[in-house]
């Protein structure tokens, strides 16, 4: 019974402590250089503009729920109550920042019947975080929402990656003037479009620009001489530094290594594959094949511009040195535009020639579909395909899998492009990870020519590999059918 009382004195501060951790997390978090001169700056625009990688997410919501609270531990805030809006480019963006919302809310300060789910965010159509003190704030999405820009009246915006439209600023802005409230900006500038206007607000210093480059130095929390870890414990020192910029494309490097404007200059996208390692004859049957089970997946690009729909069959394996492993087997590549009974024909002729049938594919990945303004399709779609695929297999019930949008949901925002580049970079440098078939020309051609504009030639072809790895650049918990067996 000693013992016991001696243990529980020993643990209860400890216990005491998680808890109090869980309740108000934000009173035990460790703040960087580049976090810390966002939440004391006092500017009424203030951008915090670095690379991925430096917790901007993370300095802009506790920004945003401490002036909620009419408390902030660096700088004076209105007493409150206030009203927030929190403006996201995509829905899919949004949830993300409500789950780290979330993680960072005090608990006991917030109204009790908030609810917040994984999937779909805080409860409710419109989306809210309201505080004990009548603090209030509001998530909001352009494309979604219309943002109510005519009755607006707000104490606080912070945009999470600017929406590349400098007339939707100006109007944010409008909403602030009655209260003379503030703005603030956390982004990494690859993921937006133009971005002249925020610059010449900055030149003209009506926007305070914090910038700060990928050096060791701003992953140290102030006041520690440890670097912060990364989720799986991994130490941002100088070393995992310099492998972060190692490992990221050369002409990105400017922008998703230390926050700059543009890209570096491009010669091609893909600057790490390498024909006499990547390309193998007769894949299937060489050394490298893969051995045992794998997952077979399809993707589709409907082609906005050409009517060209392209294709490519994918094989995906787990090694257990070498990690996820990729096998591009076949494509389908016309010349020409193709209808759409063309593209079910090429669809079926892919795979036959790798000796596999459509019921032995564990996903089937497509584009989006195009439709006018009154919603009607007026090109292709997934739906489409699927129908004349059925068809031309006689299939009265349907096929499984059947073709799904591969930009929606998670994976469907703006930089999955770039999120889907650099997995595949990862792959072309990691020894034994990536291999194409050489009788893929064209993907081969795309692969080694794309220079990364959205409308040139070499692009489709390689949308729809991305699509086809769709489960594995944004993985989730996922339930195959069928494992194919190779060797």
């Amino acid at each position: 019974m000693i013992a016991t009382a001696q243990a529980d004195a020993v643990l209860a501060p400890i216990v005491e402590m998680s808890r109090r951790a869980a309740l108000r997390p934000l009173d035990y978090v460790r703040w960087t250089p580049p976090q810390r001169a966002f939440l004391e700056s006092r500017s009424k625009f203030k951008l915090l503009r670095t690379g991925n990688q430096f917790g901007k997410t993370w300095a802009g919501a506790a920004d945003t729920i401490w002036f909620a609270l009419g408390r902030h531990p660096f700088r004076e805030v209105p007493q409150g109550p206030t009203e927030q809006w929190i403006v996201c480019k995509s829905w899919s963006q949004s949830i993300s920042i409500q789950r780290k919302l979330w993680d960072l809310l005090p608990k006991d300060e917030i109204v009790e019947d908030t609810v917040f789910r994984p999937k779909s965010g805080f409860a409710g159509t419109q989306k809210a975080v309201e505080f004990r003190n009548g603090s209030i704030i509001r998530i909001k999405t352009i494309g979604q929402d219309n943002l109510d820009l005519a009755s607006a009246t707000l104490h606080r915006i912070w945009i999470d990656e600017p929406l590349g439209d400098a007339e939707t600023f100006s109007e944010l802005q409008m909403r602030l003037r009655r209260t003379g409230g503030e703005m603030a900006i956390t982004m990494t500038p690859a993921t937006t479009g133009d971005l002249e206007w925020l610059r010449e607000l900055i030149e003209a210093g009506q926007v305070e620009d914090l910038h700060y480059r990928m050096e060791a130095r701003n992953f140290i929390p102030v006041g520690t001489e440890r670097p912060l870890r990364t989720e799986d414990g991994v130490s941002m020192d100088s070393a995992w530094v310099e492998r972060e910029i190692e490992s990221t494309l050369s002409w990105a490097r400017p922008v998703r290594c230390h926050g700059e404007w543009e890209y570096g200059r491009i010669s091609a996208v893909f600057e790490n594959f390498r024909p006499q390692v990547h390309v193998v004859p007769n894949l299937l049957q060489s050394d490298v094949a893969p051995k045992g089970e794998v997952l077979l997946s399809v993707g589709a690009d409907y082609g906005e511009e050409r009517l060209r729909t392209t294709g490519n069959l994918g094989a995906v394996d787990e090694h257990p040195t070498v990690g996820t492993r990729v096998f591009i087997l076949s494509e389908y590549a016309p010349d020409s535009s193709s209808t759409i009974d063309m593209d079910a024909v090429g669809f079926l002729e892919m795979i036959a020639r790798v000796g596999i049938s459509w019921d032995q594919l564990d996903f089937a990945w497509g584009d989006k579909r195009y439709t006018d303004a009154r919603g009607r399709i007026t090109r292709k779609s997934n739906a489409m395909l699927t129908r004349a695929i059925e068809k031309h297999l006689q299939k009265r019930h349907g096929i499984r899998p059947k073709f799904k949008g591969a930009k929606r949901g998670i994976g469907g925002g703006k930089g999955a492009v770039w999120t889907g580049i650099r997995w595949l970079n990862d792959r072309m440098i990691t020894p034994g990870a990536f291999y194409i078939d050489a009788s893929c020309v064209r993907t081969i051609q795309c692969f080694q020519k794309w220079q990364g504009g959205p409308q040139e030639e070499w692009k489709d072809q390689l949308d729809d590999v991305r699509y086809l790895l769709r489960p594995w650049i944004f993985p989730r918990r996922r339930q195959s059918r069928s494992r194919v067996r190779f060797g």
